[in-house]
């Protein structure tokens, strides 16, 4: 489980419900979402991508569906499971969520068609819609890579790890990363290129851990590495306002198996503080069979005071092929839950599940569900959000709850409320709802997310004159008076700035010149769907400054600017955003 908000937000929360006393010993039990319209009995609801809680009361859960269900998320009240999207979701190795604040969240998704690719878009849920669809165009100079992993530390600070790769140029290579900081994507490479697995806030920063491949069951090739690991793998690393750090653990510490022979899989960070990392013999990498994994057994790995250290699983109780594939801190107890499978059994859907429990002595108790009848699939993720309070998902989609019959107040938070139904396309226009004019010219498209560098070994093209305006955005906001045209872009240095909206080649709005500080700004004007703007102009005084260019996304102020390898007309001018031509002045 991905443990994506700030601990102290999580504790305040828990103080906000209202649980029952304890009426028994917790036990786990089947508690299946209602059936959809037509089915008479429960159904599974398809491999799940995720499942992660803000709060006993406030759950998430990505599933892949199936001929009876809608792909989506399901959200948990605090009573029961119901459908909460149909957008946004996406096959289960790669679909993540990442909660950033109480009705605000996170997943990794597919993008908008015509675009294609599992785990290379993002949308943000914020008050109950879809606020924003992020994906890159296909022939972008620094376009997503897949990403398999999500944390929030809050609602300006996201991380999405992904893939081992590099961008268009090749001069950016290793672990790919995308960074929200409440306003922009930014893309980000850690030199040392292991995929990444999974991805947890501790405090103020990150831990992530690695497979040993470029990423999952990438069998035979080797990873590229800015700096070399003479002592084995490191696969637990961390991530410091913007730093990847490496925190000293070693895969090869068991002299038994070959020093690739292992990966990590899962994290968690439970309320109390507590870091747990599992996994178990390599699916990727040099050491990883042609087909399977390396026949080494589980591993657990806990964060102490001192230091990493791995758990001495008890050898009678793990067995050589088994994985612990997901992880779940225990509140109130220094024990993690695992979901725990063989690899060859790990997406089958009529094996028993198999749960246990590890402690820091490495005694492993095992449970296998559902206790009676037939079995409903490997377990697949768990979540422990409260004491004697965790949920497991199987393969299959089938949901099992581990309680005492603690019961939590209902959520009735109307960003919860209804079905999301609707995302917007970020590959096409994006309109107001009930349809002003057609607009060609892609005034809506998202903003171009130009490339960060990395800390450890920075590839960053030269600059040679500062850009003036980067990263144009346009919005419409309904307001009580009409509607209102919101151009926000970012200037790098003080300007006077106005606007031109101009519909048919006649000019339908103005925006006086306007003198703006350097950073995040905005000009706004008031439209009508009957003059609505098909382009925009900025304008500047006629004393400018000459054109000048600055390496990724220049601006050429009188007027041609570049952002990312398009054009925007700024002033008599072009821009191109990422790959989609968009005329904005």
């Amino acid at each position: 489980m991905r443990r994506s908000r700030d601990i102290a937000a999580a504790l305040a929360g828990l103080a906000l419900l209202l649980p029952a006393a304890a009426q028994a010993e917790p036990t786990w039990r089947l508690e299946q979402p209602a059936p959809p319209a037509g089915a008479p009995f429960k159904v599974p609801l398809g491999a799940p991508g995720d499942l992660d809680f803000y709060a006993p009361n406030r759950g998430l859960l990505a599933i892949e569906g199936n001929d009876t269900v809608a792909q989506g998320l399901y959200f948990y009240d605090g009573v029961e499971w119901r459908p909460l999207a149909t957008v946004c979701g996406g096959g289960a190795a790669t679909t993540r969520i990442a909660w950033a604040g109480p009705d605000e969240f996170w997943t990794i998704t597919e993008p908008s068609k015509p675009r294609a690719g599992a785990g290379i878009a993002l949308c943000r849920f914020k008050g109950g819609v879809v606020v924003g669809s992020y994906s890159s165009p296909n022939a972008s100079p620094d376009p997503f890579r897949q990403m398999t992993s999500a944390a929030c530390s809050g609602p300006t600070d996201c991380w999405f790890g992904g893939i081992g790769s590099a961008d268009a140029a090749g001069n950016r290579v290793g672990a790919f990363f995308l960074h929200w900081d409440g306003t922009d994507l930014r893309t980000v490479y850690d030199p040392q290129g292991r995929g990444v697995s999974d991805l947890v806030t501790d405090g103020d920063r990150y831990i992530t851990t690695r497979y040993v491949g470029r990423r999952a069951e990438d069998r035979g090739g080797s990873p590229d590495l800015a700096r070399p690991e003479p002592t084995g793998p490191r696969l637990i690393r961390s991530l410091t306002a913007g730093r990847f750090g490496d925190e000293g653990w070693l895969a090869n510490s068991d002299v038994r198996y070959p020093e690739d022979a292992t990966e990590l899989l899962a994290a968690d960070r439970d309320l109390d503080g507590d870091l747990w990392v599992v996994g178990g013999g390599a699916a990727s990498g040099p050491a990883a069979p042609a087909e399977g994994q390396y026949p080494r057994g589980p591993i657990a790995v806990r964060r102490t005071p001192v230091a990493w250290q791995d758990v001495p699983l008890d050898p009678e109780a793990v067995a050589p092929d088994e994985t612990f594939v997901d992880v779940a801190g225990l509140p109130g107890s220094p024990d993690a839950l695992v979901a725990t499978s063989p690899y060859d059994e790990r997406r089958q859907t009529t094996v028993k599940a198999r749960v246990a429990i590890v402690q820091p002595d490495g005694t492993v108790r095992t449970t296998r569900l559902p206790t009676s009848g037939a079995g409903r699939g490997a377990a697949a993720k768990v979540a422990c959000p409260a004491p004697d309070d965790c949920w497991m998902v199987t393969a299959a989609g089938w949901l099992f709850h581990y309680t005492d019959g603690t019961t939590f107040e209902r959520v009735t938070d109307p960003a919860f409320a209804r079905r999301i139904d609707q995302r917007p396309n970020e590959s096409q226009e994006q309109f107001v709802p009930d349809g002003p004019p057609v607009d060609d010219s892609q005034l809506f498209a998202p903003p171009p997310e130009a490339p960060a560098p990395t800390v450890e070994t920075p590839t960053v093209a030269p600059v040679t004159a500062p850009a003036l305006l980067t990263n144009p955005r346009a919005r419409v906001v309904r307001t009580r008076r009409g509607l209102v045209l919101v151009v926000s872009f970012t200037l790098r240095r003080d300007a006077r700035l106005g606007l031109v909206a101009s519909r048919g080649g006649r000019e339908v709005g103005r925006v006086r010149l306007t003198r703006l500080k350097k950073g995040r700004r905005a000009l706004r004007l008031r439209v009508t769907r009957k003059r609505y703007p098909t382009k925009l102009r900025f304008t500047r005084p006629p004393s400018s400054t000459p054109t000048t260019t600055s390496g990724d996304d220049s601006v050429t102020t009188g007027d041609t600017v570049t952002t990312g390898g398009d054009t925007v007309t700024t002033g008599g001018d072009t821009v191109t955003t990422g790959g989609d031509t968009v005329t904005t002045r």
